[in-house]
């Protein structure tokens, strides 16, 4: 029972956070690299790491700029699974 609060207060976090459908790639992208940035900070992740999802979302980018959204939403996804980052 003491448990409840917290479920409730991770259900609440989990609503807060955008599906990436919702995101327009320019959107996706930042917040990848947000969630990129703290987590190496922290040690969560290593410069190694760091540098690839970089590297691949600098991919996107570029594909997101030339308007091909889809293909930018698909390279963002491929990151964030294959470095074990959830895909919303």
């Amino acid at each position: 029972m003491r448990f409840l609060p917290v479920l409730a207060a991770l259900a609440l976090c989990a609503s807060a956070v955008p599906a990436a459908a919702a995101m327009s790639c320019h959107e996706r992208i930042g917040y990848v690299r947000t969630i990129i940035d703290k987590d190496l900070k922290v040690g969560f992740i290593g410069k190694e790491v760091y540098a690839q999802m970089v590297k691949d979302l600098d991919a996107a980018g570029i594909a997101c700029q030339s308007g091909q959204d889809a293909k930018a939403q698909l390279l963002i996804s491929a990151t964030q699974s294959r470095h074990g980052y959830p895909v919303r």
